[in-house]
């Protein structure tokens, strides 16, 4: 049997990166902890002019997790903006849908 986790990516950011050129959907994010509040962005899109999905904000030694009850659908991509503060680190988890037509 198959691993149940071959089907998904994630990522360990440390700053803006895009996640998904295509279609996927977006099943958690967590933000991590640093010495001052930190913040970001993930985007419906391939860059920080997409659509807004969620800003994610943690106070200083305080993750944020960002668990939706469903997985979010994004059709243009998925896109991680690092905010204000260079300490922000978070982890991202997705899975890539398929690129063919119905």
């Amino acid at each position: 049997m198959e691993p149940v986790s071959k089907g998904y990516s994630w990522a360990y950011l440390t700053g803006s990166r895009l996640l998904s050129h295509g279609p996927c959907e977006l099943l958690f994010a967590h933000l991590g902890p640093g010495a001052v509040t930190t913040d970001a962005v993930l985007y419906d899109g391939a860059s920080a002019v997409g659509d807004v999905i969620v800003t994610l904000q943690a106070a200083a030694v305080t993750g944020m997790p960002f668990k939706p009850p469903v997985p979010i659908y994004c059709r243009k991509g998925l896109y991680f903006a690092q905010g204000s503060s260079t300490s922000t680190t978070a982890f991202v988890m997705w899975r890539e849908l398929s690129h063919k037509a119905s």
